[in-house]
């Protein structure tokens, strides 16, 4: 790169300069001769100390001020730059400790490493980089000191870069890496890992730290050899036993899954040759234990052909699968050459099975491999019976027993039901009631205790478990013991009583060690049980860490679970300000809220999940607190739950939900539980009582995801359920939502002819002009089904009749109905519409009697008034505003809604057949619907035909009518 500066371009030599140059670059040197510096400058003589190695001179001229001074003259370079490029080690070590600064930039941004590393002083670059230089600085063309190394040709400075960490894929600003630009007789080598292969993996093989260590590098740790199996050095080191060199090689990244040639890993290598202490290295490390090679054989394989049993025995506490088939269809079982070494797989094998069941609490896999002679298996390197397992939660310190999982429990009840050993111990000496102990796993240590176990059991220190809990001030683990007759005068082989190594509360309780009936946790679980708030208040003054104790003669209740069963609020509220435990299990896996639903105790379950009680959480029999006040029909407590995020899914041990448990009758609970099925149904049904009683923000606009994605309004519309719908956008409810074909309510309810439906819609500002995913507008609809009085309402509140769908259909194009055509025929021709064309709509029937009514489409009237709107197809209408039917032709124009001229059921008396033919002045025709009983619900679903029929039954002779008002059919399905 033009203009950069190179690290060091020219240091004085007898013969006047030399230095490596990059041959691309101009450069000018870092270490100035003397001769640059001017001799006026009072530092000269240090700098010319530091390029000649005079360390006594420099003892004298160096101070606090100077050590870092700067070459003013040249390129600002400190001491230490000079120094570290001219490989004056002693004195690179003094400045150092005398202050000098390791991260020094010059005027290139050239630290102290750069110079070192230009110039290949392997022991200064090492010195510096034990004193903490970065291996990855950059100067200001972003050279780090690997570039300078490797561009030079300085073999040990590259190795030693790269051993302290320094990244090879830096790029500088011309995009080059440290490789790109390496001497390829040199350098390259050590940065593709190929630099003195062979000798490293025969360092590996032989042992030879010294030499390894030298070669060692992250680029080489895991290189293969070139012939033969084509092993990595830790393959050599793992298979010639050489347990300090694989050390080595994993504290320096070799891969533990490396495969040679015949796919084999380093496990294979030290397992076939027994090496132990090797495997035990590998497995830490992260090496699969089950890993196969090209034959399919495992380690075990390796092992078990060998009879190397204790490498065996390492392998399958580590989960080793004896019964693994490689490719000759043959186990580690099948390959072990004696009896003896196959009975001692398979048995070790189930026996550690039984362990990892019971560590992961899986009654399943307890029960398969639970038999009398693994009852006691114990684990051959720790000692670990399957009850010390079983009592080994995770959890340490002063833990809740509710903790830990129910299996858990149930698994040592079972071992000690099938002669599991009590006071077993493992290898440290501890007892499983030590185990539990230490665990806080307090359950378990009352199982333990009355199922014999010795309380003043000791371990390899002569500690009983109580010693070890009073150590760790363990309240409540201490009561139990002393419940149970521990033993406080037992002095340990440190020669300590469990009260002198106790502290707080435990040491006061040892000092006096109560009896049971004056114990305060019973009395504050009676008072919790009583509602006595002063009561508790004082007995947890006094001893606050009583607040989770145990009903241990009974349930294993706390506190918490008597006050919420009993319903006592105050007392609740009091221990969930001073720490109870919501979260605490009984006996049988309940807590506290299963009490408080199971019982309708509401104000208690709101403080438990307030106060961070799990609405999910399931008891010994998988029931949840949903299904304790489903049960028991505790409506208000379910709404709670289920608003606080229970899962009305969740199965019980019987495989019932809680809407399984629902008694007949709970109607409100079911529905409830359904969730937004049920709105949904209520909607569609119009039972406005279901729908006051499950509405609430966040479900208003819930939907039906197995059908049309449709919304409660949605279906209160397409149901004419004018109550429900008008209390669903009271509230909110959103009038535009679309279904998946893209339908609002309006599409619905024009659909199916709901007029007073349609009329709300429009109220609460529906689109009039939606379209839905096929371009159908409500207009298309009505229009399409013959819906004439919804088309003249669409129309009369901005339908655009000139709309199109997407196969290039307007309304008119789709109507069959000749008076629904009419009617958008004037419409689209900007005439006066409404009421007349209505009344063109039986027209044709007063023809047939020798009347008409019908008005000319050319004559004005006085019936409505007139107002020209721009319709979102751009065509420039006239709209229509009718006035009331008992017209007078002297009333003032005052515009009224079309609702409320000779629809509005309740003004009009529009409540059956009679009304509606009589607000269209119709009355001659009520004697043939009264005979053809044909109702208002009959008329809705008549066909242009079928009215068709009717007129000829009253008149044979008569023409077939011009118009009338067709309803079409339901629409049944999507289009």
């Amino acid at each position: 790169m033009a203009g950069r500066r190179s690290v060091l371009a020219s240091v004085e030599s007898s013969s006047g300069s030399l230095g490596n140059q990059h041959s691309s670059t101009p450069i000018t040197s870092s270490l100035t001769s003397s001769n640059a510096i001017a001799s006026s400058d009072p530092l000269q003589e240090l700098f010319d100390a530091c390029k000649n190695g005079d360390l006594p001179r420099i003892k004298k001229l160096v101070t606090q001020k100077t050590v870092n001074a700067r070459d003013t003259s040249g390129r600002k370079s400190t001491p230490l730059h000079f120094a570290a490029g001219y490989g004056r080690r002693e004195i690179v070590e003094f400045l150092l400790s005398a202050g000098a600064s390791i991260q020094a930039r010059d005027d290139g941004g050239l630290h102290p490493l750069h110079n070192a590393c230009s110039f290949g002083h392997c022991d200064v670059v090492r010195l510096l980089l034990e004193a903490g230089a970065n291996p990855n600085t950059r100067d200001n063309w972003n050279y780090t000191p690997l570039h300078e190394a490797a561009i030079k040709g300085k073999i040990d400075v590259c190795i030693a870069l790269l051993q302290h960490g320094a990244d090879p894929i830096i790029r500088n600003t011309e995009g080059k890496t440290a490789l790109e630009l390496a001497d390829p007789s040199t350098t390259k080598p050590v940065l593709t890992g190929e630099y003195r292969k062979d000798e490293l993996l025969e360092a590996a093989r032989s042992g030879n730290e010294e030499k390894l260590l030298q070669l060692l590098n992250p680029l080489n740790v895991n290189c293969h050899a070139s012939d033969g199996r084509r092993s990595t050095p830790l393959h050599l080191a793992a298979g010639y036993n050489r347990a300090r060199v694989v050390q080595i090689l994993l504290q320096n990244g070799a891969d533990v899954h490396a495969k040679d040639k015949g796919g084999l890993v380093p496990l294979h290598n030290a397992c076939s040759y027994g090496h132990f202490e090797v495997t035990e290295a590998l497995l830490k490390h992260g090496a699969a234990v089950n890993a196969s090679d090209l034959w399919a054989f495992t380690p075990l394989h390796e092992a078990a052909s060998k009879s190397r049993a204790e490498v065996c025995s390492l392998l399958l506490s580590e989960g080793a699968d004896p019964t693994q088939l490689n490719c000759h269809g043959k186990s580690a079982i099948d390959v072990a050459p004696t009896l003896d070494l196959q009975e001692k797989l398979a048995y070790e094998y189930k026996g550690h099975c039984l362990l990892d069941a019971c560590r992961q609490a899986d009654p399943a896999k307890f029960k398969k491999y639970l038999t009398p002679d693994l009852v006691n298996f114990k684990h051959p390197l720790t000692g670990d019976t399957a009850l010390h397992i079983a009592v080994s939660v995770t959890s340490l310190g002063n833990a809740s027993p509710s903790a830990f999982n129910p299996k858990r429990k149930q698994i040592i009840e079972t071992l000690i039901r099938k002669n599991a050993a009590v006071n077993e111990k493992n290898k440290d000496f501890l007892t499983p009631l030590h185990v539990a102990a230490d665990r806080s796993y307090f359950e378990a240590m009352e199982i333990l205790l009355s199922s014999n176990a010795r309380v003043n059991a000791l371990d390899n220190l002569g500690q009983t478990a109580l010693h070890r809990v009073a150590r760790e001030n363990n309240l409540q683990a201490a009561k139990i013991l002393l419940v149970y007759n521990a033993d406080t005068t037992i002095i340990s082989l440190h020669g300590y009583t469990a009260a002198q190594l106790a502290s707080g509360n435990v040491a006061q309780l040892l000092e006096n060690p109560p009896s049971n009936s004056c114990l305060p946790d019973v009395q504050l679980l009676e008072a919790s049980k009583a509602g006595d708030l002063v009561a508790v208040e004082r007995i947890l003054n006094a001893n606050p860490l009583a607040v989770n104790c145990r009903d241990l003669d009974g349930r294993h209740s706390t506190p918490l679970h008597f006050a919420a069963g009993y319903n006592r609020v105050p007392v609740v509220e009091f221990l969930l300000a001073h720490g109870a435990d919501v979260h605490a299990k009984d006996k049988g896996g309940l807590v506290p809220l299963h009490n408080a639903c199971s019982y309708g105790h509401y104000e208690v379950t709101e403080l438990l999940v307030k106060h961070g009680a799990s609405v999910n959480v399931a008891d010994l029999w998988k029931f949840t607190p949903l299904h304790e006040a489903a049960a028991k029909g505790k409506c208000d407590i379910v709404r709670l739950l289920l608003r606080h995020g229970a899962d009305a899914g969740k199965k019980n041990r019987d495989n019932a939900t809680p809407l399984d448990l629902v008694r007949e009758g709970d109607q409100d609970v079911a529905d409830l539980l359904r969730g937004n099925i049920s709105l949904l149904d209520a909607s569609k049904k119009g039972n406005l009582g279901r729908v006051q009683k499950l509405l609430t923000a966040e479900n208003i606009n819930c939907r039906d995801a197995q059908g049309r994605n449709s919304t409660p309004l949605h279906l209160a519309a397409g149901y004419n359920n004018l109550e429900v719908a008008e209390y669903l956008l009271e509230r909110g409810a959103d009038v535009n939502a679309q279904d998946k074909g893209g339908l609002i309510p309006l599409h619905n309810a024009s659909s199916y002819g709901h007029l007073d439906i349609a009329a709300l819609l429009i109220k609460y500002n529906t689109v009039v002009n939606a379209t839905d995913k096929w371009g159908f507008t409500p207009l298309h609809e009505a229009a399409q089904k013959g819906r004439t009085q919804l088309c003249a309402l669409l129309l009369a509140h901005g339908a655009d009749p000139f709309l199109k769908n997407q196969e290039g259909q307007s309304p008119i194009d789709l109507s069959s109905a000749d008076d629904v055509r009419c009617l958008l025929q004037d419409a689209m021709t900007s005439q006066q519409i409404v009421p007349e064309t209505v009344m063109n709509l039986t027209g044709s029937l007063v023809r047939q009697s020798g009347s008409s009514i019908t008005s000319s489409p050319s004559s004005p009237t006085p019936s409505a008034l007139q107002e020209t709107v721009i319709m979102p197809s751009g065509a420039a209408m006239t709209l229509c505003v009718p006035l009331p039917s008992s017209r007078n032709i002297n009333t003032e124009l005052t515009p009224v809604p079309l609702l409320e001229t000779w629809l509005d059921k309740e003004d009009r008396g529009v409540t059956n057949i009679r009304g509606f033919l009589k607000s269209l002045g119709l009355e001659h025709l009520l004697e043939l619907f009264d005979r053809e009983q044909i109702t208002l619900d009959i008329l809705a679903e008549m066909g242009h035909e079928d009215l068709k029929q009717v007129q000829h039954r009253q008149d044979p002779e008569s023409p077939e009518p011009e118009a009338l008002g067709a309803i079409r059919s339901q629409e049944t399905g999507s289009r």
